[in-house]
């Protein structure tokens, strides 16, 4: 939609200021055209990288106001294995190895403590299911296999992992996802997610700013901010990149317990 008008002038004659008025104040406007979502199509132009190796800068913030900002790497190799490391001003605070059906160890370098789980357990705390979902979004893409049209022709919806539900909208003008809420059983709030600024790596497509809140349910908890500030796709990560090791003196702690721990 654009608005136009000019000054016309013919050989000295001044069209008049109310003319020149109503032709200032004219808006043509182009309709939009109503799309109809084919998540097939909407799934191959997001794309699966091979592999792939990110930076990300996330800010988290509490309910009281009060943010902290780390820098997380990822490095997704060809066989499906991720390796995480989370830093704070330059040191290292997190390291996390995860196999391809979800399981995983973690290891926190200050604390000098040691965990292991599953990312599709539904009762890991808060800390493990924001890490399941940052992985999700980097290497799989915002776009939940299986979902189906919903009441409009640009929402997708259907039931995901963990128990919930996915609704995503659909841009009508850049046919890019803009938001993707997950619902419990119940119908509460659990992500809300915002993407912005969707960028082309290699044909895969990638928002590189992602607003999230998180909720319990029935209120808000906390929100993330995600930034993409590199996003490589290749054929495979280096064995040395992958490679993760864990002191055997480090103390094994449940996961709830090893979060506690992470930055002490």
């Amino acid at each position: 939609m654009s608005t136009w008008g000019r000054w016309i002038t013919r050989r000295g004659v001044l069209v008049s200021a109310v003319t020149m008025l109503a032709l200032s104040s004219c808006v043509c406007v182009r309709p939009l055209q109503p799309i109809i979502v084919d998540p097939v199509q909407l799934a191959e132009w997001y794309g699966q990288p091979r592999a792939v190796a990110a930076t990300l800068l996330v800010k988290t913030t509490d309910s009281t106001g009060d943010s902290t900002q780390v820098t997380v790497y990822v490095w997704r190799a060809a066989d499906g294995r991720t390796r995480l490391l989370m830093t704070k001003v330059d040191v290292d605070v997190l390291a996390v190895l995860i196999q391809p059906d979800g399981s995983f160890v973690a290891f926190a370098p200050r604390s000098n403590f040691r965990t292991a789980g599953d990312l599709s357990d539904p009762q890991l705390p808060n800390g493990f299911t924001d890490l399941r979902l940052l992985l999700n979004e980097i290497c799989d893409g915002p776009l939940p296999p299986g979902l189906t049209i919903g009441d409009h022709a640009n929402v997708l919806t259907g039931p995901v992992s963990g128990g919930l539900t996915a609704t995503v909208t659909v841009s009508p003008t850049t046919d890019e996802i803009v938001e993707k809420v997950l619902h419990d059983r119940s119908g509460g709030l659990v992500y809300l997610l915002r993407y912005s600024a969707t960028k082309d790596f290699d044909a895969i497509h990638r928002a590189t700013k992602v607003d999230t809140i998180v909720g319990t349910g029935t209120a808000q908890t906390y929100s993330l901010t995600a930034y993409v500030r590199r996003y490589e796709v290749l054929g495979d990560i280096s064995a040395e990149r992958m490679r993760f090791t864990i002191p055997d003196a480090a103390k094994v702690v449940l996961p709830a317990e090893f979060l506690e721990h992470v930055e002490q």
